[in-house]
Order: structure tokens, then sequence, then C-alpha cells
């Protein structure tokens, strides 16, 4: 006779399942989107049914190799659960520093993002300076370059310098963003490289900028709330893994 934990049991795996297409899929977009780094950037879920353990690729694989079923689990010591003992430290520090501090966020995206790179050595921030960087407004953090996180003190600092926030530039080093889902992560991400990218640009011009007033980007970004990151980009975008590349459900 089944027992309810055989129901709990099978509910998990399918969600499990679920969110290992995902991240696989995440992992797929960012080398298209040419975000991709060799074997390094990370992107992690949190293993449903779990309080913080967490799915992430094993390290030396690229981008385009990581499948739903090569994917491995590690606990919030970073022991590995299932899968090889391939673990890459530094994200393991940088993605167990949101999973074991912000449980909201269930899917956390780290990128060195070669055309936006240059932004997170700006003193003073990143400016916001065209209308679907308003998708952020009030929502980007930044957290001091530490050299390589591998020292494990560094969680505390990333988990409290990102807050409430959604993105974090880690200045001299990349970006991370996080999300409740993989859309509204993965979003976040291509947003906040996007508004990386036009301030570079608009920077190297070398010409006035109207960066208008905090009131109208507050209002802005109230108008985006209709359109929450990821809600309708997700499903267009599992598309295109399927249209790319569908080994990534594997």
């Amino acid at each position: 006779m089944l027992e309810q934990s055989d129901f709990c049991s099978q509910d998990n795996d399918r969600d499990e399942w679920r969110a290992r297409i995902d991240l696989a899929a995440m992992f797929r977009l960012a080398d298209y989107y040419g975000w991709s780094d060799t074997v390094w950037g990370h992107i992690s879920a949190r293993a449903p049914g779990t309080k913080d353990s967490f799915l992430m690729h094993r390290f030396g694989l690229r981008n385009r190799e990581v499948c739903a079923s090569n994917l491995i689990k590690v606990d919030r010591d970073g022991c590995v659960i299932d899968g090889p003992r391939d673990v890459n430290v530094a994200g393991f520090v940088i993605q167990s520093a949101i999973h074991r501090h912000h449980p909201e966020n269930h899917f956390v995206f780290h990128t060195h993002a070669p055309t936006a790179l240059a932004a997170t050595a700006f003193r003073d921030g990143v400016p916001f300076l065209v209308q679907d960087s308003a998708m952020l407004y009030g929502k980007v953090r930044y957290h001091g370059w530490e050299g390589e996180s591998v020292d494990l003190g560094e969680r505390e600092r990333i988990a409290e310098n990102l807050g409430d926030g959604k993105c974090l530039i880690m200045r001299n080093h990349g970006f991370l963003t996080v999300g409740a889902t993989a859309g509204e992560a993965f979003m976040n991400m291509y947003y906040l490289v996007r508004m990386c990218e036009v301030a570079l640009r608009a920077y190297a011009s070398g010409l006035p900028l109207d960066e208008a007033t905090p009131e109208l980007w507050s209002l802005a970004a109230e108008q985006y709330k209709s359109f929450p990151p990821g809600h309708y980009e997700w499903p267009a975008l599992l598309r295109v893994c399927d249209e790319l590349d569908p080994t990534y459900r594997n």
C-alpha cells in the first residue's frame, strides 16, 4: 500500500526534475547570449523539498555541455549529495551565500558577461539611462571585491550586501542575479547586463547624457510591475533552447 510519504517523494522527484531542466536551460541560454566564460561562471537552483541543498553544474563542464541529468546536488556545507565531487569552490561560496540567507530566491545566477564586465569597475556605480533599465530600479546592490571568492566568511557579506535586492554588481568581478523562478533570475541578468552595456557605450560616446529624474525612474519601475521578469519571457526562452539543442532536457 502506498503511504502519503510515497506521494510526497514522487512530487519532489517531479519538482526536482523540472528544476533541473530549467537550470540546464539557463546554462544553455547563457552560452547563447554570449555570457559564458569557458568553465567559469555558475548558476544554481534550490533542490525542491530541501531547506538549503542546491543543484549546480559539475566543475569543468562548458555551459553547452550541461544538461538536467549531469547536474550535481550539494548541501549547505559543500558536501556532494548526488553526482561527482567536482565542485567549483568559488561557485559554492557565492551560490550558498544566497541559498543559506535568502531562501525566497530559488535560482542564483553569476556570470562574467564580457560585453559588460568593464562596468563593474565604475567607481560611482552603473547609471540608469534607458527605459528597460527601470525594470531593475531600486533592485541593484553592490559588493566590494575581496579577491577570489574562496573564503567562507565572504558568504555573510554577499548575503548582507544583496539584502532585499535582486541584482548584485560584484565590483571588479562580475554579476549576480536571483529570482524565485528560473525566468526571473535569467531576465534580471538580461536587463542587468544590458544596463551595463548601455552605460559603457553611452560613456564612450563622450556626449552629454540625460539620466532623467528619480521620480520618473520610480514611475517607470512601478509600471513594469505589470510585466514581472520571466513571466512572459521564460516559455519563449525554453522554445529557443528546444530549437537550438533539446539535449539540455536529458
